[in-house]
């Protein structure tokens, strides 16, 4: 489990952020950077030609998401995972791109956590370097996703299973309404051809998700997929809103599609009003809502304290208080650690390191003794080295008739700097004698 506050942010957040904000960030939590947030980022390289300041802009951009973070799995691959009976757990644990499962030559099943593309992509967009190929990606994109959305193809479907949709007052009334017609028997069989549509799903998938609808007796959307249920409710509730509440915006596709990723963190953290009034009906009651500003100022002022520390004092907190912040009940980072940790995980000293280990899975007359360090890189390697599971073992597996892993391992590529700011024990001369990249 990851010890920091897991947050999700959206572009609105990222793009007022400083560096000096972004290396706190880095401190106290583990941000989960969804692929939409990535592609917004590209998307203002449409706007090179008449502002050229715009490749700075998106070079700072890259270095708020680049420091202590994951990339999360697409959501399109767990909706259609979610529609064919794999369902993942919805409870705020980051759910990794890049995730390989492979069996080792000595029968040992590993899970290795890489994104080797995007990491290097994203250093580069911090350099200011781009391809002819992201150049294109970003016009794709920004068309694709200025598409208006419409409620009429809710109301349609509404109607045409024999229910009335009134006019919400505000944004309670109008979650009420639409959680009360998504409880409706009659409206469960149309609720297929509108995730369908909103999501570009195939034909021939589409036969198989009902297949399997029929085959178990047609049971209420909720129970059938519940983290494609959660995807349409979302969609009816953002799109349903634009009968009264508000006006579209071109922005809507791409503000509503952060909200698909709501249950691969404990936080999230928006700027866009729009969020703010919507996004605490779609959050489980252990997440929070977080607004960007007041999350910026925070990190503001808690970098302006970090400055004022000696080398020594910094590795003094680090070491004492690891990701928690300081005490501070004004503090919002300190509330938010408050309540969704409050116990303080001892940090792990870099001398075990070179704690002398045992590889024990290797023959008794084959063990050698080697660094705990060296154990690590050699798990590693041999991870990198193993054949990967096939669909079939890994329906197997998830389905629990095999082990578990016994060995997991994540990698991200992160620069020097950012590791030395992150860690104020490490040295350069650690980095090297580590073989960092």
């Amino acid at each position: 489990m990851v010890s920091e506050l897991r947050i999700m942010l959206d572009k609105s957040v990222v793009r007022g952020m400083s560096n000096v904000q972004a290396d706190a960030l880095d401190r106290y939590f583990f941000q989960v950077v969804p692929p939409i947030l990535i592609n917004e980022i590209l998307a203002d390289l449409t706007k090179e030609a008449e502002k050229p300041e715009i490749v700075k802009m998106i070079s700072g951009q890259s270095y708020r998401i680049s420091g202590n973070r994951g990339i999360t799995e697409d959501y399109h691959t767990v909706l259609a995972h979610s529609l064919i009976g794999h369902e993942v757990p919805m409870d705020g644990r980051f759910l990794p791109a890049g995730e390989r499962t492979a069996r080792s030559e000595t029968g040992s099943v590993g899970t290795m956590i890489e994104t080797n593309l995007e990491d290097r992509t994203i250093l580069r967009w911090e350099r200011r370097e781009f391809t002819e190929g992201e150049r294109q990606r970003a016009r794709r994109f920004r068309s694709f996703a200025q598409r208006p959305l419409t409620p009429m193809m809710y109301l349609n479907k509404i109607k045409e299973a024999g229910f009335d949709f009134e006019r919400p007052k505000d944004d309670g009334e109008l979650v009420e309404a639409v959680d009360s017609l998504l409880r409706e028997r009659k409206l469960q069989a149309r609720l297929f051809p509108l995730l369908s549509r909103e999501h570009s799903i195939p034909l021939p998938s589409q036969k198989l998700v009902l297949d399997r609808w029929d085959k178990e007796g047609r049971p209420m959307f909720e129970v059938f997929a519940p983290y494609a249920f959660f995807c349409l409710r979302a969609n009816f509730i953002w799109s349903l809103s634009l009968v009264n509440l508000d006006r579209p915006d071109k922005n809507d596709r791409k503000d509503l599609e952060y909200i698909y990723y709501l249950p691969r963190c404990e936080m999230f953290g928006s700027g866009d009003e729009k969020h703010q009034r919507l996004v605490p009906f779609l959050l489980r009651d252990d997440q929070t809502f977080v607004d960007g500003n007041e999350l910026k100022e925070d990190l503001k002022r808690l970098s302006e304290k970090w400055e004022a520390l000696s080398q020594e004092e910094r590795i003094r907190a680090a070491s004492q208080r690891r990701s928690a912040p300081p005490e501070d009940a004004n503090s919002l980072i300190f509330r938010l650690w408050k309540k969704h940790r409050n116990q303080i995980n001892k940090s792990i000293p870099l001398q075990v390191l070179d704690a002398q280990a045992v590889d024990s899975s290797q023959p008794s007359e084959e063990e050698s003794q080697m660094s705990f360090g060296e154990f690590i890189r050699m798990k590693g390697k041999q991870l990198e080295a193993s054949k990967e599971l096939s669909s079939e073992e890994l329906k197997t597996l998830r389905d629990g008739k095999t082990d578990p892993p016994t060995w997991a391992m994540r990698k991200t590529m992160m620069s020097k700097e950012r590791i030395l700011k992150r860690y104020p024990w490490l040295t350069a001369d650690d980095l090297e004698k580590s073989n960092f990249d």
